[in-house]
């Protein structure tokens, strides 16, 4: 096994391949929606076969790690759904629930990968054999929609990064699904918000990131103290 909590700058096809089988307790992840956004080290601009068996090859690298009964959450764009989609059914055995939907009042049609609707991000909900419902959080997730506006540039959480996440909306998620000590894993960890909240939430992570310099911000904003407070009292505010 990997060391826990720490963000490894290495492609995840390679990486997930030193995870032991069925040791994690929860996927969250964000991948790239290939919708031609600058990702410094992925091109993110694939033809629609390419990326499909791109995400059949991770997907399935997940669902050999997961263990039976835990939730994988893969966030998805509206316009390459149907490749995330086809992977999911076609090469592994996951099975689907139903959408998370993430709804952004503040949402940004650039980041969106849609042309007239923009507000609504979705996530597949999956496990790897029966959903283990009793380990999910009511409290938590009392909806398939979670509201909560976009990171924008001025706000205590943001980086250098073209598709920043809330930590607020992750935090929801994780302690929606999660216990503590259990592991999360972010094969695409990006400027490092799932790692941030798990820290918050006393969870475990392991993640990958192909580039050194959104590594290099995750391992930063894991350092600062101050966004432990501000987002801890902001998802109780909405509670």
């Amino acid at each position: 096994m990997l060391e826990l909590n720490k963000i490894y700058c290495m492609d995840c096809l390679e990486g997930l391949k030193l995870i032991p089988d069925n040791s994690i307790d929860l996927v969250l992840t964000d991948p790239p929606f290939n919708v031609n956004i600058d990702y410094e080290e992925h091109q993110d601009d694939m033809d629609d076969g390419e990326y499909g068996k791109w995400c059949a090859k991770w997907i399935q690298l997940l669902y050999d790690k997961m263990k039976v009964g835990g939730a994988t959450i893969i966030f998805t764009g509206d316009k390459k759904i149907y490749p995330v989609q086809k992977a999911i059914h076609e090469d592994t055995e996951f099975t689907f629930h139903h959408f998370l939907k993430w709804h952004k009042p503040n949402g940004q049609r650039a980041l969106s990968g849609t042309v007239f609707f923009n507000r609504t991000e979705l996530a597949f909900v999956l496990s790897k054999g029966k959903m283990n419902q009793d380990r999910i959080n009511r409290k938590q997730l009392y909806s398939d929609t979670i509201i909560q506006h976009n990171t924008l540039p001025t706000d205590i959480d943001a980086c250098d990064h073209p598709c920043r996440r809330p930590v607020a909306l992750y935090s929801k998620i994780i302690r929606g699904f999660t216990n503590e000590n259990d592991i999360v894993l972010d094969p695409f960890m990006g400027s490092g918000t799932t790692a941030v909240a798990c820290k918050q939430l006393q969870r475990n992570f392991i993640g990958f990131e192909l580039s050194q310099k959104y590594v290099d911000i995750a391992n930063r904003r894991l350092q600062q103290d101050t966004l432990f407070s501000y987002d801890v009292l902001q998802t109780e505010a909405t509670e």
